[in-house]
């Protein structure tokens, strides 16, 4: 008797399912902790952009710290307070559902961050003391047990509650917003050093959307062509590249173009080599069709980063957006369909699937909240950013997506072609367009290079009348 086969997953299935966090197998208590991650997270970054629209128009309030006269809007430092204490309960609920190896380092990293801004107050060291005391000594007591393990629910809202009060005793109870603000201002100094290890990982995941772009349309390109109309389009597509890029430059003066114009020219140097000694297959094509696609969107995202006289300011113009943050509220978003997922589908023996999804959670809510805060803390006499964070971030984000960016595409060329193109599986069948084949393929060839070369003067003649 045959096993009926199981249902097609629906459209909306299919789509966003491989983009969300597998919740099989969680407990009740973590799905919802899982979704309420979520909304958290996503909240945060679209507050992150009502405020950057909202501009001045915020109340502030103004406080000293280092010598230097600060402002902040009065709404950011109270959602930003609140997430540094929903992100620290994730974060240790997390820790504690792992091994203590990740447990210990995490929470000496609370207490280090906590005593660093009691500013003296003997009563304020006293009770962390306690609080960090009697936790080590439970933890050492019944760290073998279960207890840590299977409770995620029930440890989140202990450490929801007991992050809360210690953080209002060490930030809360002052008497003033601006003390409040002045050691929010402190914490979030600190959560910084957490910021700038996720804007490396952004620098690559900049890289990832790039790729995924790139490989989409490749895919639909294998499914419907024959191998010689595709090798066609790639040489179309590579010829093309560089004149289209220059054409673009011209009426933007966007240097970051420069970088796509050199990637493409070695990309068609690279397919020259590839043709040269006989290795040009359908995978081969396919790979640089994907890199070809993929370096505009890095490029973009570069121009974003050191958005200045470019084509982003007109982006700019309509939105007043500041540039690193909506280049971080953007690529936050996509790493959560991306990283999150890819993070919290090991399940391992030291740092099990229930401890990564709550740590994942943790550390993105504390870095979007320490964006939030450093992003609209400004000097009160100039209103210019009291850190410079723009230069700092820019800095990383361009060492990350070039320096660790052109490795990590190396790599997969070498190594990962099936997250170049996909796997070669799934173009076993027959493309849709066979009849194409009809033409030989030295014909295909010479008419995407006659097209190429129209195309080229086509543009050229463009550029010569707006010169």
């Amino acid at each position: 008797m045959d096993t009926p086969k199981p249902p097609k997953p629906n459209l909306l299935r299919r789509t966003f399912a491989g983009n969300f966090i597998d919740l099989q197998g969680l407990p009740v208590s973590l799905k919802i902790l899982t979704i309420a991650g979520y909304l958290a997270v996503f909240g945060l970054l679209f507050f992150t952009l009502l405020v950057e629209l909202a501009g001045d128009r915020l109340q502030t309030v103004e406080y000293t710290l280092a010598g230097q006269n600060d402002k902040v809007p009065l709404v950011v430092m109270a959602i930003a307070g609140l997430a540094f204490i929903l992100g620290w309960a994730y974060l240790l609920s997390g820790a504690a559902a792992a091994r203590a190896r990740i447990f210990l380092p995490i929470l000496v990293l609370y207490a280090l961050q906590l005593f660093l801004v009691t500013g003296g107050n003997l009563l304020l060291i006293f009770l962390e003391l306690l609080f960090f005391f009697t936790v080590l000594v439970i933890y050492g007591l019944t760290f073998r047990m279960n207890f840590w393990r299977d409770l995620p629910g029930l440890h989140f809202f202990g450490w929801l509650g007991a992050v809360s009060v210690i953080v209002i005793l060490s930030v809360g109870i002052s008497p003033t917003n601006a003390e409040v603000a002045s050691s929010l201002s402190a914490n979030f100094a600190i959560v910084m050093l957490l910021t700038l290890v996720f804007w490396v990982l952004l620098g690559l995941s900049v890289i990832d959307l790039g790729i995924t772009i790139g490989r989409g349309f490749t895919r639909i390109a294998r499914e419907i062509l024959p191998f010689s109309a595709l090798s066609a389009l790639v040489v179309f597509v590579l010829l093309i590249h560089p004149a289209v890029v220059m054409l673009v430059f011209w009426l933007t003066r966007d240097g970051f173009l420069l970088l796509d114009v050199l990637f493409s020219t070695l990309l068609i140097l690279g397919a020259l080599v590839v043709w040269i000694a006989h290795r040009w297959s359908g995978s081969t094509s396919a790979v640089f069709l994907t890199l070809s696609l993929a370096t505009p969107v890095v490029v973009l995202g570069l121009s974003l980063a050191f958005a200045g006289h470019d084509f982003t300011e007109l982006l700019l113009k309509m939105t007043g957006f500041f540039p690193p943050t909506l280049l971080f509220v953007g690529l936050t978003t996509y790493n959560l369909f991306g990283m999150g997922v890819a993070f919290t589908g090991v399940d391992g023996r030291i740092l099990p699937k229930r401890a990564r999804v709550l740590l994942y959670f943790g550390t993105l809510l504390l870095v979007v909240a320490c964006m939030l805060f450093l992003s609209n803390e400004r000097i009160a006499e100039t209103n210019q950013l009291s850190q410079d964070v723009q230069t700092l971030l820019n800095n990383l984000f361009a060492l990350s997506a070039l320096v660790l960016g052109i490795p990590y595409v190396v790599w997969m060329v070498w190594k990962r072609r099936e997250m170049l193109i996909g796997s070669e599986k799934d173009f076993s069948s027959v493309p849709r367009w066979v009849w194409l084949e009809r033409v030989p393929g030295p014909a295909w060839i010479a008419l995407s290079l006659v097209l190429a070369c129209a195309c080229a003067c086509v543009l050229v003649g463009i550029l010569y009348w707006l010169v």
